[in-house]
């Protein structure tokens, strides 16, 4: 994919992939990327790293130079059917991440639209998440709306 940097004469290209296995560290680095999450990390890629390889989990990767520049993913839910849902298949989307000096050029809303298109080629036609105010708009673009309907209760510790 090639886009615009600063000024209208440079260029910047990066490639994308599809995640692996082998990724489950860097999509764990990820999920868990603030510091008072760092503790997690292991225990992520141990959860994420066998639903890479079984395709609950479809992720794509941006790499730049031979290093990932950005990720996205989506695990996939067998949530039941729904009257808005009868397929049942529910996507969360979920590691959305760019690296700060490749943020506002389009890599996560491309890596986002393309997990999502990969889950619809396999029948899934409802996608949630959860977005931070920064990131609210690059969802929207997607076609998101916020669903304030839901409710949530975590159990002691947690």
């Amino acid at each position: 994919m090639t886009v615009q940097m600063d000024s209208a004469v440079e260029q910047q290209v990066w490639a994308v992939r599809r995640a692996l296995p082998s990724d489950a560290e860097q999509i764990a680095a990820h999920a868990c990327y603030r510091e008072d999450d760092a503790a997690r990390r292991a225990g992520y890629a141990e959860w994420v790293r066998p639903r890479i390889g079984s395709r609950r989990y479809i992720g794509f990767l941006a790499m730049h130079e031979g290093r990932v520049i950005g990720g996205a993913g989506v695990v996939l839910l067998d949530w039941g059917p729904t009257r808005a849902n009868p397929g049942g298949q529910m996507g969360r989307v979920a590691n959305v991440f760019t690296d700060e000096a490749f943020r506002g050029r389009g890599i996560a809303t491309d890596l986002v639209a393309r997990a999502m298109t990969a889950c619809e080629a396999l029948g899934v036609r409802e996608f949630n998440l959860g977005a931070t105010p920064e990131g609210k708009g690059l969802y929207r673009s997607l076609g998101f709306v916020e669903y304030p309907a839901e409710m949530r209760r975590k159990c002691g510790g947690a």
